[in-house]
């Protein structure tokens, strides 16, 4: 049986090419892919372009759907689109004051025209550099993992793109633009006959090397990121600067009881904190971030003093030190804020050092106790605390010697509106809660607390009665729900009535340990608020939370000091995955400086180290065993089954010699290859055999048929035996004569 041998070069289908309209439609698509995913960009810096954003949306779809609607668009259109474009820039940046929100919505009005007309080859250059742009600024602001896949899929459809722009003006001659009102012939059709036809050009060996190429360049730029040493460029080149973004979750220096009817429930991720040894974590921890301390009668807010104060900012410096005194094997606390949330930094008291992965300009109230940045951090912000109470407790000396000699430092810890302290509802309050009578700040807090528990209940949707006078008396009268912001209001203004300095804290309290990162998670769903009231006894600020439902006193518990690493609910969920996959990215990407460098450098060394002494010590058991196998005495038992050994192995190899291209060809028949179609192989053996006749020539159409058999698609085949007797006879024909 003869064998069936490639036909020659002459007779080979040619792979059909790409025409220029094939090109100019691939890069009409692609440039609406790249304008979507520039679009996405403008999510990740909350700018406000609420009205821009939809539009070149809707535009990039309907330049994917209908490629021949732009030809549609008035001439007057494009006469006065750039004159529209720098007017509005220009009334952009002078009313918000803004310049780069007023440059990223200049890009996208510049995206949408480049979406409404038909691009020429430096149109489409500027739509990657415009893309290119909003990249850059939002990778600047953001450290979002979906952003590194948006990069990856930018840089693709980029590439690409300009790949096909090159190869349409390959040979040096640039098509001409259409005129206006003219559809271009690329334009027509539909995408699917453009797919096939791309489908049938492409030389996928040539596609899945250009992919291993990408995927080698992007391993490289992570190898290089682990190499390269670290360099503080301090602020994001200053580009974060000039973006401002509104808080989520509502921590203000200012707080008014008739604004917050409702508390929005927002289960999204606001920190993540890592700590070297988890039973450091408290059972119910109270993530101290604003603390209030004038009350206003309409609500409350940091005093004059304390705000100058906490806009006395520092020159800018990587570590700040704290009042708590220094112990060993302590504890090391990452916290990990999301954007959006605060300027205050989240902790749980007194520290003895906080760190900064870069310098930071700062401000710092020892009176308060907290830590507030100059600015509402732009994107993730990470930062380290080193020896931190947890109790709860705040010890402040200063404070309470100032109060034995007569001389409060911070008077707004107990002043009130006038009149409030002797009204006698609020005197009405404090008998019968048994909060006068109480010999000291705990006792005070627990009568207060319960009678606050039982006289109101607790809910997110609050309002304030109606009424005049001090809107806390007035809920204080009534028997309105309330939510955290009111009872802990309440007890402040109560506490000072009574005399004993008191002050409003809002942050996050509660968490859950997410199994997946092995970190604690806080949501915006936390936000809480609470109260601190001075215990002269102990020269101490205690934590006092009067929610129904919450712990009255940090210290009264016993739970509050037995820490354990399975305290409070474990999130097992999806969401709980997802962030999972954040805090790796913030761990190793994010937070990656110049030590985490040098553990990840010497992980990599002792890994490669281990496994090349794991390879030579299982060489040289093996070694050892052969030895010992050689120098056992040798017999004719031992001869014949090393003679045995030798044959085999060589039938093997000669069995494959002789049947191993055979056997092959079988397997990927049986695998359904379409070269080994037995019609096929028999029109291969027919055009062999025309072949190996001198001075024969097949009859064009039987050798066209032979080859439709041999290599065409089997819908369009003719009769096989109708062909095969045709070749029959004309080789019978030339042997005649």
């Amino acid at each position: 049986m003869e064998r069936a041998v490639s036909p020659p070069m002459s007779t080979v289908k040619k792979r059909p090419q790409l025409n220029a309209d094939d090109l100019g439609r691939l890069r009409w698509g692609l440039g609406a892919v790249l304008a979507l995913l520039s679009v996405i960009t403008v999510f990740f810096m909350e700018i406000d372009a609420w009205l821009l954003m939809p539009v070149v949306t809707v535009a990039a779809f309907a330049a994917l759907a209908r490629p021949t609607w732009p030809a549609r668009v008035p001439g007057l259109v494009h006469r006065l689109a750039f004159p529209f474009i720098a007017l509005a820039f220009v009334y952009d940046i002078t009313s918000s004051g803004e310049p780069l929100p007023a440059l990223i919505r200049l890009g996208l009005l510049l995206i949408f025209y480049r979406l409404i007309t038909y691009r020429q080859r430096r149109d489409d250059l500027q739509l990657v550099i415009l893309g290119l742009f909003l990249i850059i600024v939002a990778g600047v602001i953001t450290v979002s993992l979906s952003f590194a896949v948006q990069l990856l899929a930018f840089t693709s459809c980029a590439l690409v793109m300009l790949l096909a722009v090159t190869l349409e003006h390959a040979d040096g001659t640039a098509p001409k633009p259409p005129a206006p009102g003219v559809i271009p012939s690329w334009a027509k059709g539909t995408w699917r006959a453009h797919f096939r036809r791309l489908r049938a050009a492409t030389d996928w060996r040539l596609a899945v090397l250009a992919a291993g190429g990408f995927g080698a360049m992007v391993m490289l730029s992570g190898l290089l990121f682990l190499a390269i040493p670290r360099f503080d460029i301090q602020n994001s080149l200053f580009i974060d600067r000039l973006i401002n973004r509104v808080t989520r979750s509502g921590f203000s220096e200012t707080i008014k009881f008739g604004e917050v009817t409702s508390i929005i429930n927002d289960d999204s991720l606001a920190i993540s904190i890592d700590v070297s040894d988890p039973n450091a974590m408290p059972r119910f921890p109270y993530w101290r971030m604003v603390v209030l301390d004038e009350y206003t009668g309409e609500g409350f807010k940091i005093s004059s003093g304390f705000r100058r104060q906490l806009n006395s900012y520092r020159t800018p410096r990587g570590r700040v030190n704290g009042t708590e005194s220094f112990r060993r094997d302590e504890p090391l606390w990452t916290f990990f804020v999301e954007p959006g949330i605060s300027r205050y930094l989240p902790l749980l008291g007194n520290f003895y050092e906080m760190s900064f992965t870069e310098p930071q300009t700062f401000a710092i109230s020892d009176r308060l106790r907290v830590v507030a940045l100059q600015r509402d951090p732009p994107k993730m912000f990470a930062y380290r605390t080193w020896i931190m109470d947890t109790s709860g407790t705040m010890k402040d000396a200063t404070y309470a010697l100032a109060r034995r000699d007569g001389k409060p430092a911070g008077e707004a810890f107990l002043d009130l509106p006038e009149g409030i302290a002797d009204n006698p509802r609020v005197q009405r309050v404090l008998n019968e809660s048994g909060g006068s009578g109480a010999a000291n700040a705990t006792a005070f807090a627990t009568n207060v607390v319960n009678w606050l528990t039982r006289e109101h209940p607790y809910s997110l949707d609050s309002s304030v009665p109606s009424g005049s006078g001090d809107t806390l008396v007035r809920w204080l009268d009534s028997e309105t729900p309330g939510h955290c912001e009111f009872f802990a209001g309440s007890f402040v203004l109560l506490a000072r009535a009574a005399g004993y300095p008191a002050r409003l804290v809002t942050g996050f309290r509660g968490g859950s340990w997410n199994d997946f990162s092995g970190s604690f998670a806080v949501r915006n769903s936390n936000a809480h608020a609470w109260c601190e009231i001075f215990d002269d006894a102990s020269a101490s600020w205690l934590r006092v939370d009067p929610t129904p439902g919450n712990q009255a006193l940090a210290d009264s518990t016993a739970d509050a000091s037995t820490a354990s690493a399975f305290a409070g609910s474990r999130d097992n969920s999806w969401q709980a995955r997802v962030d999972s996959l954040r805090v790796f990215w913030y761990r190793r990407i994010v937070n990656f400086d110049i030590n985490t460098q040098e553990r990840m450098i010497s992980t990599t060394k002792d890994f490669f180290r281990h496994t090349s002494k794991a390879a030579i010590k299982w060489a040289d058991t093996r070694a050892k065993a052969f030895r010992e196998w050689a120098q056992q005495p040798w017999n004719g038992s031992r001869f014949r089954d090393i003679v045995l050994g030798a044959i085999g192995i060589t039938a093997l190899i000669w069995w494959g010699r002789k049947n191993g291209r055979k056997w092959w060809r079988t397997l990927r028949r049986s695998t359904g290859h379409a070269d080994h179609h037995p019609i096929r192989r028999e029109a291969g053996r027919w055009l062999k055999r025309g072949g190996k006749k001198p001075n024969f020539d097949w009859p064009v159409a039987i050798e066209a048929n032979l080859l439709r058999l041999r290599f065409g698609d089997p819908n369009s085949w003719p009769d096989p035996l109708v062909i095969f007797r045709a070749a029959k006879m004309a080789l019978r024909s030339k042997t005649r004569s």
